[in-house]
Parts: structure tokens; C-alpha cells; sequence
């Protein structure tokens, strides 16, 4: 046995040997993988027309001439875009394109003008990975709180009639005012709301984000690019 081993210890030496360079090659392989991969980000179309992460403020002067430099970094330009006036706003991390920022007025219905662009937007990135209406969502919560209302109600009349007592005029009254309290808070959130929709890609993050409040409304599209979100730079995030 011992003769055996030892016969054998030399290929085991061998195959250790051979393996460690092996394995190395793999190592550096799949680094460079990765930082190609990394580079194909940083360098990824952004999604909007033709800019590129990662372009210089140069590069993208090239492409706006009309850009100018604006107090707290990055450039801006004014122009239109989908019918609506929009002051395209290009923000840099350490020199290098990392956000682009629309934002679009629309002066007439903002939910159509936020439906015609995310329908745009959907036809180019395909279905998004969120999308919230906080009015929608209200009126979801208060439909199913008017059910409970409406259902309590109904329990505290038949519980009085088989109790042989009057009802509970309180506890009614209670539940009418929080009825009313529920409808004139569906009012305020059909006036007051914010929409907000959101598209996952590999390079880039989409938000595309509407809010009305009072008369005033408010509608944005943000790209901002995957690599420089991740970073430490936070400086050059649009939202």
C-alpha cells in the first residue's frame, strides 16, 4: 500500500501543478468577461435618441449644440419633444454621461399626455417592470373600506333587530361620517395624484413620472444608467 502511495504521489504532485495555472486562466477569463461586459454598460446606448453612457460633455455638445453648462454641473438644453416644450437636462459622473432628465411640459390633460408617452415608451422597451396611479390605488383602498362600512352597517341593524333593541345611533353615525370622510377623500386623489412608471434594462433604468397637486402638474422622464447608479457617485442620479 505504502509503495502504492507513494508511486502515486507524484502524478497527485503533478495534476496539483497543472491545475493551479489552470485554474488562473479561468480566474483572469472570467474577469475579463466580466469587465467587458461592464464596459458594454458603461458605453450602452442610453435610450435616449443617440446618446451614449459614459460620452463626455463635448460629445454631447456635439449632438446639442444648443446645450449650455448650468449652475451645479451637467448641461441643458430647451427644445421640444412629442409636441410638448422640454428642457432636456444632461448630468456627468467624473466627466462621464450618467443621467439624462426631460422635463416636459404639458399644459393640457396631463394623464393623456402620460398615457401617449408610455404607450411610446412600451412600444420601444416593451412592457414595464412598474407602474403605479396613486388615484387608482386610493380608489381601490376606499372601495374596499366603503364595502366594510357598508357590511358593518348591515350587521349593526340586523343585530339590533334580533336583540329586540333599537340601533346603535353612535356607532352609525360613526360609520356615515367615515363614509363621507372616504368620498371626499376619492375627490381630493382624483385632483390630486402622482403616476409613475418604470422600465428595468440592462444598462439603464426609465422612469417616466407625472404628479398633479392643486393646479399645479408636473411630468418627467429620467434616464439614468445602471453602472453609475451602483456607484458611489450619487450626485449624477436624476430622481
Amino acid at each position: 500500500m505504502r509503495r502504492t502511495f507513494a508511486a502515486l504521489l507524484p502524478l497527485c504532485l503533478l495534476a496539483f501543478g497543472c491545475e493551479n495555472p489552470q485554474h488562473a486562466q479561468r480566474a483572469t477569463r472570467r474577469d475579463a468577461i466580466r469587465e467587458a461586459y461592464q464596459r458594454s454598460l458603461r458605453t450602452a446606448a442610453t435610450g435616449f435618441e443617440e446618446t451614449r453612457w459614459s460620452m463626455s460633455p463635448d460629445e454631447v455638445r456635439a449632438q446639442y449644440p444648443g446645450a449650455v453648462p448650468v449652475e451645479g454641473g451637467g448641461l441643458e438644453v430647451q427644445s421640444m419633444r412629442w409636441g410638448m416644450p422640454a428642457v432636456i437636462r444632461f448630468s456627468f459622473a467624473q466627466e462621464e454621461l450618467a443621467a439624462v432628465t426631460l422635463h416636459l411640459g404639458a399644459p393640457g390633460d396631463l394623464r393623456e399626455a402620460y398615457r401617449d408617452l408610455a404607450s411610446t415608451l412600451q412600444a420601444q422597451f416593451g412592457a414595464p417592470q412598474e407602474a403605479h396611479d396613486s388615484a387608482a390605488e386610493a380608489a381601490h383602498r376606499q372601495a374596499v373600506a366603503s364595502t366594510l362600512t357598508a357590511l358593518a352597517f348591515t350587521l349593526e341593524t340586523i343585530q339590533a333587530v334580533q336583540e329586540r333593541r333599537p340601533p346603535d345611533d353612535a356607532y352609525l353615525a360613526q360609520l356615515n361620517d367615515q363614509a363621507w370622510m372616504g368620498v371626499e377623500g376619492a375627490h381630493r386623489d382624483a385632483w390630486q395624484y402622482t403616476l409613475l412608471t418604470q422600465w428595468h434594462l440592462s444598462a439603464t433604468e426609465v422612469r417616466l413620472h407625472g404628479s398633479r397637486e392643486g393646479g399645479r402638474q408636473a411630468l418627467s422622464l429620467s434616464y439614468a444608467s445602471v453602472t453609475a447608479r451602483s456607484g458611489s457617485n450619487s450626485e449624477a442620479h436624476p430622481y
